[in-house]
């Protein structure tokens, strides 16, 4: 990673340097004391949008990980997924589209900023489709112009779709034809075959999540397009991965999330159950990856003490306690704060940059780690071989989804295993490597139909996807798998988000729009309601 020290100091001075102009308060004025966008240095225009994206991205990440069962569900969907939970990242939201705009117009006259504005277009185009992901319809074309459009209009998640569909060829153009380079490229390093690799993954990643709805793109060759397309320079190798680097410096704030929430005064959640023993006991080979991912606090029993956990004997508990000390809860658990902050099971090294787990069973934050130094993975190579293999299987483009599902799988083993150059004779080997990958192969090539094959890869994506919970919300809702997600244990009749209600402050402050049920479904989600749950 490059330097955070001084891009965080960059990122954060260039804030004092622009206009707020988030879409809930469109009553704000121009200070005349600031600088507008127009007039700030677009090195510190395109610090600051990366900074956004980073920052709202991980957020999001982070948003769906407790319904998707990677992190303990402590209550109900509708309190897990309530009206605050993405008022931050709406209001950063705006902050980066007005950031976008100022770019735009500076390269409309500025052809030096080709390569600035390309990279502006691809990042600000995928926290829009995020956005759009998550909630639906948005205000778009109106926003960030409160004299002309005080209550911004709702933009379409399709018109919205089109819009970044199209701002990636753009993209795609300017990047070829910019003779300038960019000094503040926290991704790439200005590498332009890069930036392209990543533009193409980009559009075949939404070409493949939107396939149940892509008449309505306008897209009347599907397959052809996506064909196309992996003719053309995707993300194939790691070291094309498109990730964030985070850093050790505590102040201004540069470590991890999960670093964060398990480092630093004890563990402040608690890991899934569901998730924990889908990598350690739903198949007959332990999955490698389980001491990168999770790490193990204390020896001591879960049910000595208050007890720690109160879910011993209750009927209506499908989990409670997996064993060997990966202690965490099951989907819907309510009894918690139980004082066991310092023994549950957290984090491990990878993605969050924490310990690697080699039996310490200590306090994480007295073992060897990482300090924070994680990543925030966005699109992978693994991560596109999933989808692709899904495309390949449900849709017929090119490839064999057998040996698709094989590469994607060893592309996460291999990300994930040689992360933070772990030396412990616990680490993963290749035979580990060779005795998984058999052991889920010989399970698809035992599949009766297509179904159970989506099945398996989807699963596979999911246990690859720790640390993207968006990649398996958006595989759950357009799939509905995997299958062996665990239900609510306090509720017979769950209602899966199936999208995230507006913040608060927008529905607040913008007559435009109206707060709408979490069952709402955004435009690819075209399967039934109770689909999923």
């Amino acid at each position: 990673m490059k330097n955070i020290i001084k891009y965080l100091s960059v990122s954060l001075g260039s804030i004092a340097l622009l206009i707020s102009c988030e879409v809930g308060r469109f009553d704000l004025q121009d200070n005349p004391n600031f600088l507008t966008p127009e007039s700030a240095d677009p090195t510190y225009l395109l610090n600051e949008i990366q900074y956004l994206f980073q920052n709202i991205m991980e957020d999001m990440a982070v948003n769906s990980e407790e319904i998707m069962r990677y992190r303990a569900m402590t209550e109900s969907y509708g309190d897990a997924i309530s009206s605050d939970i993405l008022s931050v990242e709406w209001e950063r939201y705006y902050e980066a589209l007005n950031v976008s705009r100022a770019i735009e117009n500076q390269a409309n006259s500025n052809p030096n900023l080709l390569f600035h504005n390309a990279i502006n277009k691809l990042l600000l185009g995928y926290l829009t489709v995020t956005m759009v992901d998550h909630i639906g319809s948005i205000p778009y074309s109106e926003a960030s112009n409160p004299t002309d459009f005080p209550n911004p209009k709702l933009d379409s998640g399709i018109d919205l779709y089109k819009i970044v569909l199209s701002d990636i060829d753009q993209a795609i153009a300017d990047i070829n034809e910019a003779t300038f380079l960019v000094e503040s490229d926290l991704f790439y390093d200005s590498d332009s075959t890069k930036w392209i690799a990543f533009a193409n993954s980009f559009k075949l990643r939404l070409l493949i999540q939107t396939r149940l709805a892509s008449d309505e793109l306008g897209i009347s060759d599907l397959q052809g397009e996506i064909n196309s397309l992996l003719s053309m320079e995707i993300i194939d190798t790691e070291s094309e991965d498109f990730v964030y680097r985070h850093g050790t410096v505590e102040v201004p704030e540069s470590r991890h999330i999960y670093f964060r929430r398990g480092y630093l005064t004890g563990a402040t959640t608690y890991m899934g159950n569901n998730f924990m023993w889908m990598l350690k006991d739903s198949k007959s080979v332990r999955d490698p990856r389980i001491r990168y991912y999770l790490y193990r606090q204390s020896s001591i029993s879960p049910f000595s003490g208050p007890p720690y956990l109160a879910c011993l004997g209750d009927p209506n508990v499908d989990f409670c306690y997996i064993g060997e000390q990966y202690w965490g809860l099951d989907h819907g658990e309510t009894r918690t704060g139980r004082g066991d902050n310092n023994f549950r099971t957290t984090y491990g090294i990878y993605p969050g940059g924490g310990a690697f787990d080699e039996n310490q069973l200590i306090l994480a934050s007295d073992a060897t780690n990482l300090a924070g130094a994680g990543i925030v993975p966005i699109i992978t190579t693994s991560y596109l071989k999933f989808l692709i293999a899904e495309a390949a299987l449900k849709i017929g483009t090119n490839g064999n989804p057998q040996v698709l599902l094989d590469e994607a799988i060893r592309a996460s083993m291999n990300k994930v295993l040689n992360f933070g150059n772990v030396s412990s004779s616990l680490a993963a080997t290749n035979t580990d490597i060779d005795n998984y990958v058999a052991a889920v192969m010989d399970t698809y090539n035992n599949a009766t139909d297509d179904q159970a094959r989506l099945n398996i890869i989807t699963t596979e994506f999911y246990l690859a996807s720790f640390g993207n919970s968006i990649e398996a919300y958006n595989a759950y809702r357009r799939t509905g798998y995997p299958l062996n997600l665990q239900r609510p244990i306090n509720d017979d009749n769950p209602i899966f988000p199936r999208s995230f209600p507006y913040a608060t402050d927008a529905v607040n402050f913008n007559s435009s729009i109206s707060q709408k049920q979490n069952r709402v479904k955004v435009f690819w989600d075209t399967n039934p309601d109770g689909f999923i749950n």
